[in-house]
């Protein structure tokens, strides 16, 4: 086995390179030390892996080649723990006011109240905060306020407060602040006023480019025809911005298993590629090799800067690149080997790739369909060319589920079952909409090509959206709650490798080991699922709205003060659901808000809970039954002593913080309450029951 592994690094040099590399990144950020003490490691391993180095060539003892080995594999480790340490993030993450200059990149999205910008942070009164010169941010803008909506390229003057970067809440959140961090985004401003300036000193620079470039694209497709909802689905698919996709696009493609054909990735650049090679064999200038090979390398990376660089797309434009160097000098290497250095590539101009999804998907995928797609593409074989090509979609459709299937999982805790239905019927479209979108960009200076080419491909832009909201609506069309823990990761992937490995070679020992980590793996499954709570309370605050989720094995209730939107459920309790392996089906019920209200009483693990509404107001007695948990919705009309006359209070739970109210309810009876948990201060409520 070591030595089938040490042959397999021999032919994909880069995949030895890149393992320490990534695993040294990772860890310098789990693993806080002092950056000297990294430094002095780096340098000692450096120094002997010098030393053996020498002392191989000079005493030609290759016997003890492994320390050589071991000590490289240490010394890229420690080299990348101190890269990765120069190139942390720089936040912001202190709730204060400022007054600074702020240079537009583009619009990001919108939500119920606020505009979005992404901006650079360009100067402030206060020299606290002048590290931040440079560093990208997100700017939230009031729609109330904004007289002139800002543009590209520009420069304004923004008095506002800073949003500091909260860790979740609980282990079951979105950890946005770390996404936004592994994004570079330095530090996020509410503006509460703003004057614009002319100011054109970053005209030149890429990402203003790239985003003018969008803009101006943007603009014209729409002028030619294109609705919103077509321009939000091309904006994605070509110019990879999915700011314009609304929360009920986004997920009927995800639940339609689509959600990578919105992905600008290697499909996408790869479809490019072919059109270019199209073009070059057209022209006849193949004879002319070095000289196409740079035009269509140039081709390539201007799309790539154009879709701002993403991880997907990097990757597949590095792949061809060395492709077509390849290609020209007559060279051939193997996909691992390509992987592995587009993904040492990747990690040195950005180490925070490694926490991008997407970047794990998109390597992951194209591994996996290069495994396996020859194999399931072999289990049938059509002579009728539309029978030949539609199997080949779904060997390569199955074959890239297998590789990303457990990361997806863990990632978005959903499978999508009509996913070879998604992509047999919609791949097809996406290569004209691409071959369209370029020949339109490329002739946006003429109005009368445009409105020739748009509108055929608008069709097929709605085609493509009615097509992923037909296939959502279909019974079973997703398996949600799924649930991996991120140590099992590794055990799914081990077994899929043994898997291949057993396939190519039909070695028994490989089978063997297959099985052993197969149950390994299923038996942390059940493990798992054997110590899952038979109930569980959650109190938590969503955008300032108070929220109660019970859950048991048959039902799965929210309480809630102010209506929730269905966006606002997924994104609270998508992560919470699939751990406790809750039922599918919820039910959304809104505490009342009048007055006169009646508390909500209920059982929960043998438990008696009681919710209090906004305004809760009642004559009833519970004829001092003791309750569990007291959960307060907002504020009442009545006392704490009216409260302590009818119930005897064990947990005071607070969802929403109202301070001054608070202060004023408890005042008397402070020392009568043990256990208060405010959801402000102290984070999420959160109790599970077991029926042992």
């Amino acid at each position: 086995m070591l030595s089938d592994l040490n042959l397999f690094f021999k032919k994909s040099p880069f995949v030895r390179f890149v393992l320490p590399v990534m695993l040294g990144i990772f860890l310098s950020f789990r693993v806080i030390l002092f950056a000297d003490v990294y430094i002095y490691l780096a340098i000692s391993f450096v120094v002997l892996y010098c030393l053996l180095i020498l002392w191989q060539k000079q005493t030609a003892i290759y016997r003890y080649r492994f320390l050589t080995g071991i000590t490289g594999f240490v010394m890229l480790l420690t080299l990348s723990i101190v890269y990765a340490q120069l190139r942390q993030p720089v936040t912001f993450s202190t709730n204060s006011d400022a007054q600074v200059k702020l240079h537009i990149i583009e619009s990001i999205g919108s939500t119920e109240q606020n505009l979005k910008f992404e901006a650079y942070f360009s100067g402030s009164s206060s020299d606290s905060i002048s590290y931040l010169e440079r560093q990208r941010g997100i700017v939230y803008m009031p729609k109330s306020i904004i007289k002139h909506q800002p543009d590209v390229d520009m420069y304004m003057f923004a008095t506002g407060r800073f949003i500091p970067f909260s860790e979740p809440n609980s282990q079951f959140d979105f950890n946005y602040s770390n996404y936004l961090r592994n994004q570079r985004i330095a530090f996020r401003l509410i503006v509460s006023e703003y004057q614009l300036i002319e100011d054109k000193s970053g005209l030149l620079h890429p990402v203003i480019l790239s985003a003018r470039l969008k803009a101006f694209l943007r603009d014209k497709y729409q002028e030619a025809g294109l609705n919103e909802t077509q321009l939000a689905i091309l904006n994605a698919l070509f110019l990879g911005d999915k700011s314009l996709l609304s929360y009920e696009q986004k997920s009927a493609f995800s639940d339609a298993g689509a959600m990578h054909l919105l992905a600008v990735s290697g499909l996408h650049v790869g479809i490019i590629y072919m059109l270019l090679m199209s073009i070059v064999s057209v022209f006849r200038a193949r004879k002319y090799k070095l000289l196409t090979a740079l035009v269509v390398i140039l081709c390539l990376w201007f799309y790539a800067a154009v879709t701002g660089f993403s991880p997907s797309v990097l990757r597949a434009s590095l792949m061809f690149t060395i492709l077509e160097f390849g290609r020209i000098s007559k060279r051939q290497t193997g996909i691992f080997n390509l992987l592995g250095a587009s993904m040492f590539i990747i990690v040195i101009i950005e180490p925070l790739s490694i926490f991008n999804i997407g970047f794990w998907l998109s390597h992951i995928a194209v591994a996996s369909i290069v495994s396996f797609y020859p194999k399931i593409n072999n289990w049938f074989h059509f002579r009728f060319p539309p029978f030949k090509w539609g199997w080949s979609i779904i060997a390569v459709s199955i074959a890239a589920q297998l590789g990303t299937l457990p990361i997806a999982i863990y990632a978005f805790h959903e499978f999508p079952l009509y996913f070879i239905v998604t992509n047999i019927v919609l791949i097809p479209v996406v290569t004209p909409i691409l071959v369209m979108a370029v020949i339109a960009a490329l002739c946006s200076f003429s109005m009368y090509i445009l409105r020739l080419i748009v509108p055929g491909m608008g069709s097929l832009l709605t085609f493509m959206n009615d097509t992923a909201h037909w296939i959502d609506q279909l019974p079973y069309s997703t398996i949600q709650h799924l649930y991996v823990e991120g140590w099992q990761l590794p055990l799914l992937y081990g077994s899929l490798i043994l898997l291949l490995v057993y396939i190519n070679y039909r070695y028994l020992m490989y089978l063997k080991y297959l099985l052993v980590l197969g149950i390994i793996t299923i038996v942390t499954i059940h493990v798992r699922s054997y110590y899952l709570p038979e109930e569980v309370l959650y109190v938590a605050k969503i955008n300032g709205k108070s929220v109660v989720n019970h859950l048991d094995k048959q039902s799965n209730t929210i309480y809630t003060n102010v209506p929730l939107s269905e966006k606002e459920i997924e994104f609270a309790f998508n992560g919470l659901w699939a751990y406790c392996n809750a039922p599918v089906s919820y039910t959304v019920r809104q505490v009342e808000d009048k007055p006169n209200a009646s508390p909500i009483v209920s059982l929960i693990g043998g438990k008696a809970l009681v919710i209090l509404p906004e305004g809760a107001k009642w004559s009833c007695k519970l004829e001092h039954r003791k309750v569990d948990y007291l959960v307060l919705m907002g504020k009442p009309e009545i006392d704490f002593k009216e409260v302590r006359s009818t119930m005897r209070v064990g947990q005071v739970v607070i969802p929403n913080g109202w301070k001054w109210y608070q202060k004023k309810w408890f005042d008397g009876y402070d020392e009568h309450i043990e256990n208060l948990h405010d959801v402000s201060e102290d984070g999420v409520f959160l109790v599970a029951f077991r029926n042992d």
